[in-house]
């Protein structure tokens, strides 16, 4: 297999993954179109198979939760065989099938196309000129439009039914894609035989096509078409929409990942195999206690915390939040060292006592980021197990791919009785439950009635993921690095003794990670004035009145105060897509002062 191109190994997780449409460019800058293949090509590119490969890693609450044995990381450098070596690749497929040439508009199929063996290059052989090594070649390009389905299936746009053929056309003769104009409807497709033609006007509209079947068809699993209920639509080959990846991720924080799991390394295997948990005691006393480098620990309490680990990696569906949430407040143990997770808790500043809880510089942390699959034409919400993920493999497999990112970042929590007075006032309440409904609604827009909305988006969860928002964007100004490199991680539940709080993070796939501008800005001392002025930047923002009266956001029914101008920050480094997003229930609103949170502070009351 030729190498076409390169990407980036974190690029297989944010949006080049198995499934994903990918373009480059190839000899003389000829463009290529493949949609990146199933996990099981991987295997077959690979000398060692699966979990024996040695670009694997391990993050074993993670791996329970997903019920795998491990992780993947994407192949990259190069595999020895023997005395020789090879490289590493990430498997593609040619997709869309259809491409045009540049020159003489001719549409056809790939294989009606010129091509030299081993090379994905294609080229028109009526206009390229020349002989031998000295031919100019004319390339053909992929077409700009596939078909998809709200299940993740794609299949080639239906080109040869587009134009209205006259009934005695046989349609097997070639088609032309002539382009005349702005706009799709400056695009014609027009029959060489029987001279019929359709403008493509349209042709992205779900009217379109509402005699077309999707057939099912995986073509990243190379798999046979199966069928499907749901009505396929036409996109743009490169539309934002086209891949939605759904990732999981943890932290490495406490039990797991500190040195006493790693003197357990020896022993684990058989810990995990135990069938009757009732057996630990012996076991422990047995085999691992005598071995045991502390004589000062007796076996009752290794066993105890041995069992508080195997607890962990019972709760298989489980959520990894709540003990994330309880090491970042509390540090960890104190007599146990952990490399990857480095915490320094600061005192709170003087101007957010009474708001704040927590403020915990993160010195250190170790992500693991898993890919689970993927959805098309709308992303997915967090906590959502709906079957309209797609796969990445044609079974399951015991592994998926990720990527393990070091770095550093801020957290902090608020104060619990104050966040439950706040939530309880009746305004904030109505506002929250309108953010819900339109939450909701959109949602039931873009997936059946059978799917239950997956979150609860209330007062809480605005006030925490607005508050995530603005303080990155003016961390961005101040620590040095842009709002793309900063990642939020929000821990949010319900009622007394429920989360409150946020991680920003910055993060990088080497073994150093960051070098701490980002924790250096958590201290007393520069926390509080940089929150401050982040709070300051929401009271106005350059399109009120428009976005303070929730015009903007009209388009998703909630009426809320977040726009571009203010709250948004790049996609990849929310959770959310930049959805459920309230600057009002922080600042408060020109007409609802009291909705805000943050408001006392900023008018000087506390």
């Amino acid at each position: 297999m030729k190498p076409i191109g390169k990407i980036r190994r974190s690029q297989v997780l944010t949006g080049n993954g198995p499934g994903a449409i990918i373009d480059f460019r190839g000899e003389d800058g000829a463009p290529i179109s493949v949609v990146a293949a199933g996990l099981e090509a991987w295997d077959q590119l690979s000398i060692k198979k699966g979990l024996l490969n040695d670009q694997r890693i391990h993050h074993e609450p993670l791996q329970a939760r997903l019920q795998v044995n491990g992780f993947r990381l994407p192949p990259v450098g190069d595999e020895k065989v023997g005395k020789d070596k090879r490289p590493r690749l990430v498997p593609s497929y040619r997709f869309p099938d259809w491409h045009v040439c540049p020159k003489c508009n001719l549409l056809q199929r790939s294989r009606f196309w010129g091509a030299e063996i081993g090379k994905p290059e294609l080229w028109c052989p009526t206009c390229s000129s020349g002989r031998g090594r000295r031919i100019k070649k004319v390339y053909a390009v992929p077409v700009r439009f596939v078909v998809t389905c709200p299940a993740g299936h794609l299949q080639d746009f239906p080109w040869m039914s587009w134009p209205r053929h006259s009934e005695s056309c046989s349609r097997k003769k070639a088609l032309k894609l002539i382009g005349d104009g702005a706009g799709l409807k400056g695009l014609r497709v027009h029959c060489t035989e029987c001279k019929s033609e359709r403008d493509l006007d349209g042709a992205l509209s779900p009217s379109a096509h509402a005699n077309l079947r999707c057939d099912g068809k995986s073509p990243w699993l190379k798999l046979p078409a199966t069928g499907c209920n749901h009505q396929p639509v036409a996109i743009q080959r490169g539309a934002s929409n086209a891949y939605f990846p759904v990732i999981a991720s943890a932290l490495d924080v406490p039990p797991f990942g500190g040195s006493f799991r790693d003197m357990l390394e020896d022993f684990w295997p058989d810990l995990v195999a135990l069938d009757d948990r009732s057996q630990l005691p012996d076991y422990v006393r047995k085999r691992i206690h005598p071995n045991w480098p502390d004589p000062d620990v007796t076996s009752e309490e290794l066993t105890s915390r041995i069992m508080t680990l195997l607890k962990m990696l019972d709760e298989k569906t489980g959520d990894l939040r709540p003990n994330e949430h309880l090491m970042l407040c509390s540090g960890g143990p104190d007599n146990e060292a952990f490399a990857e997770f480095q915490v320094r808790p600061q005192l709170l500043p003087h101007e957010m006592k009474g708001l704040l809880d927590h403020v915990v510089s993160v010195e250190r942390l170790r992500e693991v980021r898993a890919l689970q699959g993927f959805t098309r034409l709308s992303p997915v919400e967090a906590g959502d197990s709906s079957s309209f993920i797609a796969p990445l493999s044609e079974k399951k497999l015991n592994w998926l791919p990720a990527i393990e990112v070091r770095g550093e970042g801020i957290f902090i929590s608020f104060d619990e009785p104050q966040v439950i007075e706040w939530e309880n006032r009746p305004e904030v309440i109505a506002r929250a439950a309108d953010a819900h409904s339109a939450a909701e609604r959109s949602w039931k827009e873009h997936n059946s009635e059978e799917r239950p909305f997956p979150l609860t988006i209330s007062a809480r969860f605005l006030l925490v993921h607005t508050t995530a928002h603005a303080l990155a964007e003016r961390l961005s100004l101040d620590s040095g690095y842009s709002t793309a490199s900063i990642r939020e991680r929000l821990y949010v539940s319900p009622g007394p003794g429920g989360m409150c709080g946020f991680l920003l993070y910055t993060s990088a796939p080497d073994s150093d990670g960051t070098l701490g501008g980002l924790s250096r800005k958590g201290r007393t001392s520069e926390l509080g004035p940089i929150l401050l002025a982040a709070l300051r930047d929401l009271e106005w923002c350059s399109s009120d009145p428009l976005c303070s009266s929730g015009i903007l956001s009209l388009s998703e029914g909630s009426g809320s105060a977040a726009c571009h101008c203010c709250t948004f920050i790049p996609e990849t480094s929310c959770e959310h897509f930049n959805r459920h997003l309230d600057r009002g229930m922080l600042v408060g609103k020109p007409d609802q002062p009291e909705i805000g949170f943050f408001r006392a502070l900023l008018e000087g009351k506390i």
